[in-house]
């Protein structure tokens, strides 16, 4: 997920070049001065994380940066998966999920600031009608800038919702807007659009806490399964042992802010230590001297009740993960606005 890369579109000193013949984007009033004003807008390292020439793993890796760092971010990539910051005057990329940020971070520029030259895939083109709606942050009045004055191609360089009626962002030679889907036509979402409200705390939390709560069952299952065949008197290679799991750091940041999750964050956790635990007793057995080299019935007997107790936490993660999608405020934004 987090590289891309196969790249067939010319990118020269950051201007991109469509793989089609495309018409002048149209001509749209400024948007206020706070929109991708890059000072708003700050992000701070979770972890140690690789600081890359380019939005990319395949870009070089100009250093390392510690965690508990704060930088200003000033660019990101159209997916969304890659944020550009400035380190003492330096710029440089860093991948979104070893992030925390304040601002507005969808609204910076796409594909960055005087980016080192580099190609990439336009994923999403979309023909947009004249006449149609642009709005600078959010379809709202308030946030109307302009009509399309002529027919044109755009990047979705994000999507907010989902099903018949969600806003769609579209980039117009650097300049982001948003619009409505109705107002494209559009009746679907578009392969490999940036799901921008992984940037609204309460959505990322869900979507972290998701994810994790995957890779958990993911673990789990791993080491229920090296388990189960030693429990039948099978061997098992120790060539595999499965990696201890965890969540991750930022969902413990942003679910600070919102004490809803954090019964379901503690819950996830002690699944976690249930596994580590199932794994830890594997790991032992894999490190003995030749001669200890067996598993007794007891210790079988307690890495499956770890197994047990983890399970059971995964389910009730599961099932107290939808109710509280249901309850995000983006459904409440996104409600006023379809039509």
């Amino acid at each position: 997920m987090i590289a891309r890369a196969l790249f067939v579109i010319v990118l020269c000193l950051g201007t991109v070049i469509a793989s089609q013949a495309q018409e002048t984007a149209p001509a749209a009033e400024a948007a206020p001065s706070v929109v991708g004003a890059t000072s708003e807008v700050w992000v701070t390292t979770q972890d140690f994380v690789s600081f890359r020439a380019g939005p990319g793993t395949n870009f070089e890796r100009l250093r390392v940066l510690d965690p508990d760092l704060t930088l200003p971010a000033v660019g990101r990539s159209a997916d969304g998966e890659w944020v550009q910051l400035e380190v003492d005057g330096q710029r440089g990329w860093v991948n979104y999920l070893l992030l925390v940020w304040s601002g507005d971070l969808v609204q910076l520029p796409i594909d960055g600031l005087d980016p080192d030259p580099f190609v990439r895939v336009f994923q999403n083109q979309v023909f947009v009608p004249a006449g149609t709606p642009l709005f600078f942050r959010q379809v709202t009045p308030q946030d109307f800038c302009c009509y399309a004055p002529t027919s044109t191609y755009a990047e979705i360089t994000g999507h907010l919702g989902d099903g018949l009626y969600y806003w769609v962002q579209l980039n117009f030679e650097g300049q982001v807007y948003w619009t409505g889907s109705w107002a494209l036509g559009l009746r679907g979402l578009g392969r490999n659009s940036f799901d921008t409200s992984y940037l609204y705390g309460y959505s990322r939390i869900a979507q972290q806490l998701e994810r994790d709560t995957n890779a958990s069952f993911n673990r789990l299952n791993d080491i229920a399964a090296i388990w189960g065949r030693l429990s039948g008197g099978q061997s098992v290679s120790c060539g595999f042992v499965p990696r201890y799991v965890e969540a991750s750091r930022a969902l413990d940041a942003d679910a600070a802010s919102y004490p809803v999750f954090e019964p379901l964050v503690r819950t996830l956790r002690s699944a976690n230590d249930h596994i580590n635990r199932a794994i830890a007793l594997f790991a032992d057995a894999c490190s003995r001297p030749p001669d200890q080299f067996f598993i007794a019935e007891s210790e079988v007997v307690s890495a499956f009740a770890e197994i047990e107790l983890a399970g059971r936490d995964l389910v009730l993660v599961t099932a107290l993960i939808d109710p509280l999608d249901q309850r995000d405020p983006i459904n409440e934004i996104l409600n006023g606005t379809n039509r």
